[in-house]
Order: structure tokens, then sequence, then C-alpha cells
């Protein structure tokens, strides 16, 4: 593969970044390949200069960054990184180069990555993708409704390629001819988890993609599994959470996709199931639409809007006097009333 010396710059750059990482893009917008011999010099007065002018909120960042970017740079030879990259099918690609991708992934703003390394056709990224998320470890019923999700959108699926139910979604996919796109926290020679390799080898072989922002090599980790799921937000149009646990990183990825301006699905399930709590409790606090697939599921109140309920039923009628009565706060009370109650002054 033959790469530029502009091109190896933007290489070896994002290797001294983390996901995510504000700073790094900042000063690559501004400085170019320039920001490259600041570090080799380890003169950083112009970086300083130009962030504490443009981006305040970011000075007191600098010198981790400037630290960080310093210690990866003798180790980092883009050549090499190429090479390796090639063995496992997989090349860079500056997301300036994909303008639809480039468009999605710009609504991260300054948090936005510069390079994609990519195994398939990364022309692919350029369609219009539902994202499908949800916890690693399933119900039977939550599998099924992965596949039949991706049956009933009939779009090409974007996941994070984990056990559960993004491999339910991938192989739904896979099955019925829908391309599907894996984005990886770690190095693409480190797809993440093992048993699901095979898994994306027939992706690629299949059409689709397998995707990380990080060069060959990296690890991943959880701060990186946490900045992944960014992609996964931005890369989609619209995020189906199926089955999640009320902590999760699924509802980590609603909430970027959210704020992205995704549409956030989610599909509802028994109370009693820790892997739909997640899901039951995005819909009642209006952070996620529910997703019928068969008849409505009635989602059980949460226990602020029992204590509305009930002190409504004690007489109460204003929001002050369901506060006084309930033991809430106001803000609580109005979030959780009734749209009749909330007539009341």
């Amino acid at each position: 593969m033959h790469l530029s010396q502009d091109q190896l710059d933007l290489i070896t750059w994002c290797s001294l970044s983390e996901p995510g990482d504000a700073l790094t893009s900042l000063i690559w917008n501004e400085f170019g390949p320039k920001a490259l011999k600041s570090v080799k010099e380890q003169k950083f007065e112009t970086w300083r200069a130009f962030i504490s002018e443009s981006f305040p909120e970011y000075v007191s960042e600098l010198g981790s960054m400037e630290e960080r970017v310093c210690l990866r740079q003798p180790s980092v030879n883009p050549h090499q990184l190429v090479e390796r990259g090639i063995r496992w099918n997989a090349k860079p690609v500056a997301v300036a180069s994909l303008p639809s991708v480039h468009e999605r992934l710009a609504d991260l703003g300054n948090h936005a990555p510069l390079l994609l390394w990519v195994a398939g056709n990364e022309n692919l990224l350029e369609q219009e993708f539902a994202g499908i998320v949800g916890t690693r470890k399933p119900s039977e019923m939550g599998a099924s409704h992965a596949r039949r999700l991706v049956a009933s959108l009939r779009m090409p699926i974007v996941s994070g390629g984990a056990k559960g139910i993004d491999r339910a979604a991938h192989e739904a996919a896979l099955e019925i001819g829908l391309p599907t796109v894996a984005i990886m926290a770690g190095g693409l020679d480190k797809a993440y988890p093992m048993e699901n390799w095979e898994l994306f080898h027939q992706i690629v072989r299949s059409g689709g993609v397998l995707m990380s922002e990080m060069p060959p090599g990296t690890a991943p980790s959880r701060f990186r599994f946490l900045q992944r799921n960014r992609l996964i937000a931005a890369i989609c149009k619209e995020l189906f959470v199926v089955e999640a646990a009320f902590r999760s990183g699924s509802r980590n990825t609603a909430n970027h996709a959210r704020a992205l301006g995704r549409e956030v699905y989610a599909l509802a399930g028994p109370w009693a199931s820790e892997q739909s709590q997640g899901c039951n409790a995005m819909i009642q606090e209006g952070l996620a639409k529910q997703y019928v697939l068969d008849e409505p599921i009635e989602i059980e109140p949460s226990w602020t809007k029992k204590r509305v309920e009930d002190a409504l039923r004690a007489g109460a009628e204003t929001p002050r006097e369901i506060a006084i009565e309930s033991g809430l706060g106001l803000r609580q009370v109005k979030a959780s009333m009734p749209i009749a109650a909330k007539t009341y002054s």
C-alpha cells in the first residue's frame, strides 16, 4: 500500500492519541504535520498559545497530553502499523475521505476521530445504519428479539461485536444478507472477544466492515470500550437497545446517541428481569421511545411514580401537596405526575 507522507504523518499522530481526545484533534486541525515536529523537539509554545486563546477549557489537560505524546512518539512507526494492519486485512482510512461518515462523526465535535482502521469495504460506511446494542448476557427472549428486530428493520446494522445482543444482531444481519459493521475498542488485530473471531471474519467476507479508531496493536480497555460507544451512536441513524441492565454500556451508548440527536428506542421487558431494567427505566424516564415487536408491554411504574400515585390517592392535588405527602422534591413530582394532575398549579 503506497501512502503519502501526509497520510503517514496522520497515522503517526492518531497513534499518539486516545479515543475522543479533543486536544489532539484540535492541534492537528490547526497545525497539521507540523504538530509532529513540535513533539520531536518537545516545543509546545505554539500549541499552548493556540489552546489558551481559542479553547481555554482545555488548558488544564495540555500538560498530560504533551507528556503522553512525547512518551509514545519514539515507538510509533507508521510503516509497521500499516504492514501489521495489512496482515489483518485492515487499512487506514481518513475520515475526511468518506463524506457521509465525516458528516455523522462531525456531530461528535472536537471528540470526532480523524482516522479509522477498516477491514472490509469502507464505502459501505456511507450507508445509513440502525444501531443495535444490549447486554452481553441476554435472556433467550432478548436474543430472539434482537434477531427479529434486524429482520423487522431491514437496514444495515452497526453494533459492537460483543457477546450477547451484539452478536445476535450481527448474525441475524448476515443470515438475511444485510451488511453489518462491528466497531472495536482496540486494534483490529486484537478484536474482542476472541470467541467472536469467526463472526468477525464472516462479517468482512460477506461484504461488511470491522472498524476501529485505534491502530493495530492497541489493546481494548474499559475506557476505550466506553469511547467506542460514541462511534456506534454517531454512525447510526437510530439506536435500538435490546435488554440492558440498569447500569450498562448499552445505556452509555444510548446517552451518546441522544446527545447527538439520534432517535433512541428500547424494547420493554418484564420488570423482574435484570436484563430489562435498563430499557424499562429509559422508557419510563422519557430517554427512549418504546419499540414494540409484538403486543405492547405495560411497564411497572418506578418507585418515584408509585409515591406520586399514592399521594394522589391520599387526596393530594397540587405538586406542592404531592411533594409534602410523598416526601419527594418538587422537580421529581412534576416529572412523574400524570398529565391530568399537571394542570394543577
